[in-house]
């Protein structure tokens, strides 16, 4: 009995380090790219952030990966995020795949410290759509979260350009 157990722990350990390999071989090589930022809308309540969303697999097996979470903060704090979604893909082996676009609302009580700097800037936004982040000129970075494999993966904050 007591080889059986051995064997059931050994298996379940190197199932998980399987995993958890291959969720390293995915941040290793992956390439997630945000293409095209944009500003959507500006509205009473705040403004809408666009992105479209591409991930590359160079690894020689499928990965299933969610619909990415993008969360945008300002200073380090967390200013917004995007609706999560039950969405997966399945990313084949050596392509890249589009995961389509993310929006995400960002309200003006999230801006309130840079507030004096976009007043002048909210007039010249309002009715057109798809000017850059840039316009701004906010310290603005995002990150996204995402499942790959049912494994949770966290990217580094980077700025909106």
């Amino acid at each position: 009995m007591k080889n059986l157990l051995a064997i059931g722990i050994t298996g379940t350990l190197l199932y998980l380090g399987f995993r958890a390999f291959g969720l390293n071989r995915f941040n290793v090589y992956s390439v997630v790219r945000t293409l095209n930022p944009r500003i959507t809308k500006v509205t009473l309540t705040g403004l809408s952030l666009a992105t479209d969303i591409s991930i590359d697999n160079p690894t020689n097996t499928s990965l299933k990966v969610s619909k990415p979470v993008v969360t945008i903060t300002t200073g380090g704090k967390f200013a917004a995020s995007s609706v999560p979604s039950t969405e997966t893909f399945t990313i084949a082996p050596q392509t890249r795949s589009a995961l389509g676009t993310i929006e995400v609302e960002v309200p003006w009580t999230s801006l309130t410290p840079y507030i004096s700097n976009l007043v002048s800037r909210i007039p010249s936004l309002i009715g057109k759509t798809g000017q850059s982040p840039a316009a701004l000129d906010l310290p603005m970075e995002y990150y996204y979260t995402v499942y790959v494999n049912d494994l949770f993966y966290q990217s580094s904050p980077e700025k909106i350009a």
